[in-house]
């Protein structure tokens, strides 16, 4: 064939320093619980050779592709689905041939590489990609997420090492401080009820709104492709617990089914739990990342209460625990823990999570206290299965819910470890607070969830997807997919069992008349896959005999299982995995001569990654003296060394991003192949605490407010709860009635904190919602004024 050729730019750019990748447009339609969107990527070759373009780019880790096609002078090349080293051979012929080929493969499940093959000098090539997904809910919010970046990821040393590209290789692109193709993104809106509210926490956006209907744009006609768009959807009724039918073109019906079970008030008493917080303390995490962390920790910490043990855990490089074992909550562990979060930085080198998992997961819970486990990630390693695996490993003994913080968290990971560990999932982007969230999570850890969750499909027999539910919290929707055979009707029911007892909820299903289309069985056939690709599918599952007598198709072992699965999925329903990929191929009367140039697309820094400065990250170079288009590589241990980059003009911008640039930034500077990420990724110690001085000196008067509570529940009388209150101390002493005592000054103090948290904290309930609920409690058992209740007195005083 013939072979690409390296530039001296190491196939980054053409010499007219010109990327071929022009920019990417999305139109995406939302229609009751799923997206359908065309991600269109357009190429144009300006050089005088053939060129070979490779794009590392992200797609929904829950979306299924299922469309591809390349359209070239008019004329439309549809894709085909085939298995995946079948697929390469069929574009790389293609190719050799002199003839155009188009190649979309998986890294991951939320990574992707589209090649784009033989392109003709003067050539433009328009790629269009189908997916489907089914929308995700936040609250009573539905949520959806545009990823726009691959983040750089952190590489254990297993994923660099092996012939040709290396794991690590194949989820990290190049990276530039900003590329000249950006994003254009239209949304349609078709809901079940009227729009209430469109927002974006990420992004300017316009917006239209008529009833059910609504339109969405960006407020600038492109964007960078620097941090995920995030979109939230309030409606006028909340989602409710629904069947949805289809009859696919080959005459099966599919089925989706969405239960949102919600607790009796005897089943939602908190539970006593062992609670492990696993925080990321890598460089990637410098900035907001980590300040938001602290706040939420020390959020948790206040929440907490009587009857819980808990620790925390620091991972970078190494891993750190606050306590040799988890500790029982109380005044003295409180204390020790608040001043260690005050004190935690993205100080620790890398992200090497897994070690820092085994090191929690290898030990027994606590008896009576079943463990739930807290990880707050900004979610960037190449290792992502073998984490899900370990997690999945331990799902019996420890539950697992996830936090993705930033622009750019791998939703795989995150998403992942939370499916592998019976848990949930929420992400944080930057100009969202974090505390409702973790709180909402804290709630879930701390309540008792149904389990050995089933369906029981009232007389019909699909084939379901997922094969195993996962645990249900109240409220917390679960979806369940069917494919049958044939129409029917029945009464499905969801059964599990609960703190008070077996629990049953149902829902009327009928196949007979439903609407023809493809969308159902699409999702129930990319869950089919995630099952398999996650090891949670029958075949992971599956027992048989003990014996060790072999059968017939003994020589098949499970790996070739597994594929075959993957494949016949993948083929039958036009979807990608990590086994299929689609491939399309450009026939040409006349093949294209000429020695074809290799094009490695850069994309561009994760806005705000490692502390970045935003502007000068993701707008441009122009504080680091960089040519728009100046790449540089993390030069993970085991990669190639980048090229040489040009003299910075000015210091880059600040944070860990600068440090890690430092040697690419300087004349003719390469660092050595070996070169320790970890030690680029150290952060000063003055430079950490100047970060968390600053950090502290901005709280809200919440945040200070939740940070002088006890572990009871109180709060005493203090200079710092009287500046809150806006008062002078002397001027609450005096407000108290009868004699005065250590627990009387308690009880108002308490009394004023709760009273000033529904005056000025009313719209951050939900943050504070778990603690005051512990202060209430300890009030109720301190005896009262004889001027009323200790609540009336302080409202009365606030006012």
């Amino acid at each position: 064939m013939v072979m690409p050729k390296e530039s001296t730019q190491a196939g980054l750019m053409s010499p007219a320093g010109r990327i071929p990748l022009q920019g990417v447009k999305v139109e995406a339609e939302i229609k009751d619980f799923a997206i359908r969107q065309v991600v269109s990527q357009r190429y144009v070759n300006h050089e005088a050779n053939p060129i070979e373009a490779v794009y590392v780019f992200p797609l929904d880790e829950a979306a299924a592709v299922c469309g591809f096609e390349a359209v070239i002078g008019g004329t439309v090349i549809k894709g085909e689905v085939k298995e995946r080293e079948e697929a390469f051979k069929t574009y790389d012929d293609a190719i050799s041939a002199g003839h155009g080929a188009f190649l979309l493969d998986q890294e991951k499940a939320d990574v992707f590489t589209m090649s784009v093959g033989n392109v003709a000098p003067g050539q433009e090539v328009l790629i269009r990609i189908t997916t489907v997904a089914e929308l995700g809910l936040e609250g009573e919010e539905i949520r959806f997420v545009l990823p726009s970046t691959v983040s750089p990821r952190y590489a254990p040393e297993e994923d660099r090492k092996g012939v040709g590209r290396t794991p690590a290789e194949a989820v990290n692109p190049p990276v530039a401080w900003s590329v000249p193709y950006g994003l254009e993104l239209e949304i349609g809106l078709e809901m079940a009820s009227d729009i209430k509210r469109l927002e974006s926490p990420t992004h300017p956006i316009s917006v239209e709104v008529e009833g059910k209907k609504g339109k969405v744009r960006l407020g600038e006609r492109e964007t960078a492709l620097d941090r995920d768009f995030v979109l939230k959807v309030a409606l006028a009724s909340p989602p409710q617990a629904r069947a949805w039918a289809e009859t696919s073109v080959d005459g099966k019906p599919a089925a989706l089914l969405a239960f949102q079970p919600k607790f009796s008030a005897d089943d939602s008493e908190k539970a006593p739990a062992e609670l492990i917080f696993l925080i990321d303390r890598s460089g990637s995490m410098d900035g907001t990342s980590i300040a938001e962390a602290r706040n939420a920790l020390q959020l948790c910490l206040r929440s907490l209460r009587e009857g819980v043990a808990f620790n925390i855990v620091g991972f970078g490089s190494t891993h750190a625990f606050l306590f040799p074992k988890s500790v029982s909550y109380g005044d003295d562990s409180l204390k020790k823990a608040s001043d260690h979060v005050r004190s935690i930085g993205a100080d620790m080198g890398g992200t090497e999570i897994l070690p820092a998992l085994e090191a929690i997961l290898q030990t027994e819970p606590e008896s009576g206290r079943p463990r739930q486990l807290f990880v707050l990630t900004d979610g960037e390693v190449s290792n992502t299965e073998a984490v899900i695996a370990l997690v999945r490993k331990h799902s019996a003994s420890t539950r697992v819910f996830t936090f993705g913080i930033g622009a750019g968290a791998s939703h795989h990971l995150v998403k992942g470890m939370a499916r592998a560990g019976e848990g949930t999932a929420e992400f944080i982007a930057p100009g969202e607070r974090m505390e409702g969230k973790v709180l909402r999570q804290l709630s879930k850890a701390l309540s008792p969830a149904y389990s050995d969750v089933e369906i029981d499909w009232g007389g019909l027999k699909p084939r379901q997807a997922p094969h195993r539910i996962p645990p249900a919290f109240d409220g917390h929707r679960i979806l369940v997919y069917g494919l049958f055979e044939a129409a029917g009707q029945a009464t499905v029911t969801l059964k599990a069992m609960g703190p008070s007892g077996a629990v049953t909820f149902s829902l009327p299903l009928d196949l007979s008349g439903a609407s023809e289309g493809t969308l159902i069985s699409t999702l129930a056939a990319r869950t089919l896959i995630r099952d398999l690709e996650e090891g949670s599918s029958p075949l992971h599952t599956r027992r048989g005999s003990l014996q060790g007598r072999a059968r017939p198709e003994a020589s098949v072992t499970p790996e070739k299982q597994l594929k075959a699965e993957l494949v016949a999925l993948g083929t039958k329903y036009g979807l990608v995995s990590k086994e299929t990929s689609y491939v399309a191929v450009e026939e040409r009367k006349d093949p294209v001569t000429g020695q074809m140039q290799l094009r490695k697309i850069p994309v561009a820094l994760t806005r705000g990654w490692g502390g970045s400065d935003a502007k000068g990250a993701s707008m441009g170079a122009l504080g680091a003296g960089l040519p728009p288009t100046a790449t540089f590589s993390m030069h993970m241990p085991g990669a190639p060394p980048p090229p040489p980059a040009p003299a910075p003009a000015a210091s880059a911008p600040g944070g860990f991003v600068a440090r890690a640039m430092k040697p690419l930034l300087k004349k003719s500077a390469r660092p050595p192949v070996s070169a320790d990420m970890d030690a680029m990724m150290a952060v000063p110690a003055q430079e950490m605490e100047e970060a968390r001085t600053q950090s502290e000196t901005t709280l809200r008067p919440l945040d200070r407010l939740v940070a002088l509570q006890k572990a009871d529940g109180s709060w005493e009388l203090s200079e710092g709860l009287a500046s809150i209150l806006g008062k002078k101390l002397p001027e609450l002493q005096k407000a108290i009635p009868g004699p005065v005592n250590e627990a009387v000054q308690k009880a108002f103090a308490t009394a004023l904190a709760l009273a000033w948290l529904e005056k000025h904290a009313a719209r951050e309930r939900d943050e504070w919602m778990l603690l005051a609920r512990k202060a209430e409690s300890w009030l109720k058992k301190q005896a009262a004024p004889a001027s009323g209740a200790w609540t009336d007195l302080a409202a009365k005083f606030l006012a």
